[in-house]
């Protein structure tokens, strides 16, 4: 084959390649907004990646050594690719480098992948170059993206990435994008050393080792995602508990001036008796009471959040019931019995407010010991589904990245004080049980 029937076979492997790298890195970025004139900035990206593929490809058949080597060409071509795929992400997408970084190498393995799978299965049914060689890498393309969404990116979006990067994650991915490009770039430079040919067993080895790596580092690269992301919520659960301790602490102050202003109040509408206006007079003393009457569970933290919360279902017309001896709470700080209690009971308005039944905006909380153990229950009824991950229920807000750090905090609670958590929901009933060992009952039976 002459030097120009050469190149022209290449070129269109090289677009093929980079046709394929285009729909993985669609798949992989997946969840990202898209930049304004996102058209032609794609345009522009995919131009470049093509004429320095070109560029490489022409150096590689038209140049001879020893102005250029076939390794050193191999590096660049491969490397350039590498990096300007994670420059067009930041280019098209409204990502910063650490989600390009991602997406850029998360897109090119799917890519070697489905190339090498393509190789694979060529050499064993013996397809010729060609168009049939072309239907191979397409359907490959798309085994390869199918598998990494069913198992992979179904469990993580992308477009959080930026929230949930830190120093130590982008450490790893950096190290699982260097990785990759040492496989990407020393699997090519060993079939030109060792002079192997698509059909040479050596071949099919050296293509499914490297499928496997590529493999190998996409998993520990999701995997150290998924921990950062639940290191980073740890954080912020742990900021709203501070947050629920400092509000606990000022309407602490707040609830007590407002018990003693009520008390003179009282004082005076007896001492008004009969004087004029007794409805109004009988209104307000009603409304005073609130305030001076409340629930009574001998645990003050308790009782601060429980009239809280009573005088809030009160003015959405939700039922709050609650029996609760809370001199068992003894054990806990009382800022945490404040935040524990405090986001179970929002987490309950906020799902029986959705109701439009009166009869079914109800929510009960019963805190009592029983079998050497604290028993703190609550119950409510609930619409629609709740789907549970990791034990806990997915918040139904539109923005997950700052929602759902309630139950966070709930469970963070439970755990700090050697307790067990268990959520069940089922014929419209959302049930929370939550166990904490009794201290001094341990202690008798030690």
């Amino acid at each position: 084959m002459t030097g120009l029937g050469k190149l022209r076979l290449l070129v269109w492997f090289d677009l093929s390649m980079l046709a394929a790298l285009l729909v993985c890195c669609a798949v992989a970025g997946h969840g990202l907004e898209r930049r304004p004139w996102f058209g032609l900035r794609l345009a522009a990206a995919s131009l470049a990646e093509c004429l320095w593929a070109g560029a490489c490809t022409y150096q590689w058949v038209l140049v001879q050594p020893p102005a250029w080597s076939a390794e050193g060409i191999v590096i660049l071509k491969y490397l350039g690719t590498f990096l300007l795929t994670i420059g067009a992400f930041r280019l098209c997408l409204r990502c910063g480098w650490s989600a390009a970084l991602y997406g850029g190498t998360t897109g090119y393995i799917l890519q070697h992948c489905a190339e090498r799978i393509t190789e694979i299965t060529q050499a064993l049914l013996g397809v010729p170059p060609g168009w049939g060689e072309k239907l191979l890498l397409a359907a490959g393309t798309a085994l390869v993206c199918l598998c990494f969404v069913l198992v992979l990116r179904s469990r993580y979006n992308i477009s959080e990435y930026d929230c949930y990067s830190g120093r130590e994650g982008n450490v790893m991915l950096l190290t699982a994008a260097a990785a990759a490009g040492v496989v990407i770039v020393l699997e090519p430079l060993i079939r030109i050393e060792c002079g192997l040919a698509l059909t040479d067993p050596e071949m099919l080895y050296l293509n499914i080792i490297s499928v496997l790596l590529c493999v190998l580092v996409l998993v520990v690269s999701m995997c150290q995602i998924r921990q950062a992301e639940s290191k980073k919520k740890a954080q912020l659960a742990e900021q709203l508990l501070q947050a629920e301790r400092s509000r606990y602490a000022l309407e602490k102050e707040t609830v007590e001036a407002i018990n003693i202003r009520c008390h003179d109040i009282k004082h005076q509408i007896a001492a008004l008796g009969d004087v004029g206006r007794e409805r109004e007079l009988r209104e307000i003393e009603r409304l005073v009471n609130i305030y001076d009457c409340g629930l009574k569970t001998e645990c003050a933290a308790l009782d601060l959040v429980l009239n809280s919360k009573s005088l809030m279902c009160m003015s959405k017309r939700i039922e709050l019931t609650c029996m609760a001896d809370g001199r068992r709470l003894a054990f806990m700080e009382d800022a945490d019995i404040y935040a524990l209690f405090g986001n179970i009971l929002d987490n309950a308005m906020e799902a029986v407010d959705q109701l439009d039944e009166q009869e079914k905006r109800l929510i009960s909380l019963s805190v009592q010991a029983k079998d050497h153990f604290l028993h703190i229950n609550q119950e409510n009824y609930y619409n629609g589904e709740l789907v549970m991950e990791r034990g806990l229920p997915l918040t139904t807000k539109k923005d997950k990245r700052f929602h759902g750090f309630g139950m966070q905090s709930i469970r963070m609670l439970t755990e700090k004080y050697g307790g067990d958590l268990r959520l069940q929901a089922s014929g419209g009933i959302y049930r929370l049980s939550i166990l904490f060992p009794i201290v001094e009952d341990m202690e008798k039976r030690g």
